[in-house]
């Protein structure tokens, strides 16, 4: 586990020297209340303002923990609107500020210079390095796009549509346009539904922002894998472009699952000197699938030679070092798990084999959380029962992660946090707001509770194209008007899903890879000591803001800020 960072006090010997301590840190704590004052009624960080800054101190570097400054009014905590002379809490990280999110309790954000673009360690002159693991950026795909430079299958090209036959693209006749419905761009003044960790809501809470119009960076020194089958290698494809492969050229292919499609992959180092990696599995991991036919076979074979190839891969330690050290992936600290519906039966995904799962993720891969994305529709999703069977994989996901506290080793062996990702959700916001802009007669996701979703859903969710293929995709998932052929088997495309299934990673991944970047910053960030309620309420932070359709703020669209969670 990360080290918190040094703490040691200097021991004054003489009268002089304390009272000049004691004089330094009164004032340090008034300029520390003062400077977040004017942030949070102005914006500004004063120490980035000349005409500011020279009435500001900075603050003392001797505290790493969580400082409670003051919570003077009635207001942001909690998801409350509050008033611009509302102090809130501040992470310091020997001297490193991060200001919470107007939103958000879990959620910070940190103005910073411009650094190295193609950096792959963090500034050792960065002392927040020593107690956050994890941080990302958001962007303005106009000025960093995803490049989709290791995704060359499953991707959304404006223009005619097409699919393989035979290795060869072939048209379909339909077209798409790549523009996303107003209501998945950009909203101003939204009035939400807003429940907090504790259940209050706020009904007049309203939001402006982005929603898919931003692109994801992520710096790290966690070691992350992600296991799945052909959705997860998409994901996977696009996380490593995020943590930094492409502008550091630190990925590697281990093995291909068929030629051209890959297995298994590494970045090594990513941008902040970790790894993002990715396994190829159509399965749940299982030791009763040890040994049997691995990926793109039926039900999750894998082998030791798969696992040694992750742990073994040798990568440099320090892109920019002329010194060549090498190191070893050795263990991973998290695994992600897709939840392979599709690929395994609804009745197959018992808890005991996401249990199973989750154990061997220590046992086989040294990771000590795990994170289980739950099953969201898809066109694998046929039927009414099979939407009640995959809701109940959910609920077991769900009791799963919420109980694990109560069974795990004490010695620190074994996976310590099982989170949640509530991908779910976010295909539910996302095809919820699509079939508005369709003219269906639905409600804003963003005030549906999970009742509106069931009934609204078996309305409207199984309006597929006649395509007479064996997974017909659902009309508000993929089209982008609801003028079909003649036949109802086409209809212009939209920018969102592929197929059904497979999302277009230009506007799907961005909000999937901040969700998991702020979901292990619940556990790794801050302190090394978490309580469980605290994690929970930032899990619940995580995936309320980025698996929905929650609008991302316009400050946070910037090269020069930084987010992080924080469950301390």
């Amino acid at each position: 586990m990360k080290p918190s960072g040094k703490h040691g006090q200097s021991t004054c010997k003489t009268k002089s020297s304390i009272v000049k301590a004691g004089i330094f840190l009164a004032l340090a704590s008034y300029a520390s209340v003062l400077r977040q004052t004017v942030y949070l009624s102005t914006g500004v960080d004063p120490l980035d303002n000349p005409i500011l800054s020279g009435s500001i101190i900075n603050s003392s570097k001797s505290d790493n923990k969580t400082n409670v400054i003051a919570n003077t009014n009635q207001g942001i905590e909690n998801g409350k609107i509050g008033t611009s002379s509302t102090v809130r809490e501040i992470i310091v990280s020997n001297g490193a500020e991060f200001h919470p999110t107007s939103f958000h309790k879990h959620i910070y954000t940190k103005h910073i210079k411009q650094k190295e673009a193609n950096n792959n360690k963090n500034d050792p002159s960065d002392s927040i390095f020593n107690t956050t693991r994890i941080t990302f950026e958001l962007h303005d795909p106009k000025i960093v796009p995803l490049t989709n430079s290791y995704n060359l299958y499953v991707t959304c090209k404006v223009g005619d549509v097409t699919v393989r036959k035979r290795r060869k693209p072939v048209p379909t006749g339909e077209i798409r346009s790549g523009e996303l419905p107003p209501s998945l761009k950009r909203v101003e003044n939204v009035t939400i539904t807003f429940n907090t960790a504790s259940n209050e809501i706020n009904y007049n809470l309203q939001r402006s922002g982005r929603i898919l119009d931003f692109t994801t960076t992520i710096s790290t020194d966690l070691k992350i894998l992600l296991i799945g089958d052909s959705v997860m290698a998409q994901l996977a494809e696009s996380f490593d472009e995020m943590t930094g492969g492409v502008k550091l050229q630190s990925r590697q292919i281990l093995w291909e699952a068929w030629t051209g499609h890959e297995g298994g992959t590494v970045v090594g180092p990513t941008r902040g000197g970790g790894v993002s990696a990715f396994w190829r599995m159509t399965g749940l991991l299982s030791q009763s699938m040890k040994g049997k036919p691995p990926a793109n076979a039926h039900g999750g074979g894998w082998s030791y030679f798969e696992i040694g190839s992750l742990l073994d891969h040798r990568y440099r330690v320090d892109i920019r070092s002329e010194m060549n050290a090498m190191t070893t992936v050795g263990a991973f600290d998290a695994v992600v798990f897709r939840v392979m519906h599709g690929w395994m039966e609804i009745e197959e995904i018992t808890r005991d084999r996401l249990v199973e799962a989750i154990d061997l993720s220590y046992e086989l891969l040294g990771a000590k959380t795990v994170i289980l994305m739950n099953v969201p529709f898809t066109n694998n999703v046929k039927t009414m029962d099979d939407y009640w069977g995959v809701q109940d994989i959910n609920d077991n996901i769900r009791h799963i992660a919420d109980t694990w506290h109560e069974n795990r080793n004490d010695d620190g062996k074994g996976v310590q946090h099982v989170l949640v990702q509530d991908y779910d959700a976010f295909y539910n916001h996302v095809i919820w707001a699509n079939a508005l802009h369709l003219g269906y007669n639905v409600s804003n996701p963003l005030v549906a509770s999970r009742k509106t979703f069931e009934v609204e859903g078996e309305k409207f969710l199984f309006d597929r194209l006649n395509d007479g293929g064996k997974f017909s995709p659902s009309i508000p998932m993929v089209c982008a008007t609801r003028q079909l052929t003649h036949d109802g088997g086409k209809c212009d495309r939209n920018i969102l899903w592929m197929d059904g299934m497979h999302v277009c990673p230009e506007t799907m991944t961005a909000r999937y890879g901040a969700s998991i970047a702020c979901l292990l910053g619940c556990v790794y960030n801050g302190e090394s000591e978490k309580n469980d309620d605290s994690i929970r309420e930032c899990e619940k932070e995580c995936n309320d803001q980025f698996m929905s359709v929650m609008p991302a703020d316009e400050a946070w669209i910037s090269s020069h800020t930084t987010m992080a969670s924080f469950s301390g």
